[in-house]
């Protein structure tokens, strides 16, 4: 009901004020989209089979997570699957260059089944991989450091060339401290000794940011997937 002041009273006028709508017309969210992908990347869109496939990993990838907040799952176990789900998912959805966008190249899949080998190298003996730690072997080696390849890679598509070139940055600070002048130098890491602690350690690639993604952000990550598509979140909001 509107309300009129009158002679310092208030009163009522009998007219029903309408409700304010606010809404999100379907060329805004494609026009923010636009900016989303030229800032992070262009994703892929499918349908039909492969889309069912992807799907049915996503699907996999969140019962294994929510299987773990309760399970017993040791953290050496979880944090590589963990990383290994992403990049699967990364190299399908997140195409190497924009003209690829919504097809699946051939590298695309070598990529994404190189990532899942990757894992599955270190976990068929997870105590004596982490064990030799200091000495790596040679399939220790190529395993590592295809799997730094892979993330990068996968950094790249989804988060453009400058934090690359950061990441990188701080890998050839790594690998090259004995040649840089004071007070940058230091003894520098050998491949070896790089791979070790990066690939067969929790300190390196599976360190604190992944432990952190792969307990507390997957778990609402789903939480917020369940309440958009069942329009529980709308129900909230209004």
């Amino acid at each position: 009901m509107e309300k009129a002041v009158t002679g310092g009273r208030i009163e009522e006028t009998g007219r029903e004020t309408p409700g304010l709508e606010v809404g999100v017309s379907e060329e805004a969210l494609k026009e923010a989209e636009k900016y989303v992908e030229a800032e992070e990347g262009a994703a892929s869109h499918f349908k039909g089979n492969v889309r069912a496939f992807l799907v049915a990993a996503g699907v996999l990838m969140s019962l294994f997570h929510l299987y773990a907040a309760y399970g017993i799952v040791p953290a050496q176990v979880l944090r590589p699957i963990h990383v290994g789900f992403v990049l699967f998912l990364t190299f399908f959805l997140f195409p190497a260059a924009p003209r690829f966008r919504d097809r699946i190249m051939a590298v695309d899949v070598l990529l994404a089944l190189l990532s899942v080998a990757a894992i599955v190298y270190m976990l068929v003996d997870i105590d004596e991989f982490i064990y030799r730690a200091v000495t790596p072997t040679r399939w220790d080696l190529f395993f590592g450091t295809a799997l730094i390849l892979l993330i990068l890679e996968a950094l790249r598509r989804t988060s453009g060339w400058i934090m690359l070139g950061v990441v990188a940055s701080f890998l050839a600070y790594a690998m090259l401290g004995a040649y840089l002048p004071d007070p940058w130098s230091h003894r520098g890491y050998d491949l070896e000794r790089l791979v070790g602690q990066m690939y067969m350690t929790l300190e390196g690639i599976f360190g604190t940011p992944i432990d952190v993604s792969s307990t507390f952000i997957i778990l609402f990550t789903i939480y917020g997937a369940v309440l958009q598509f069942s329009n529980a979140g709308k129900f909230f909001i209004d």
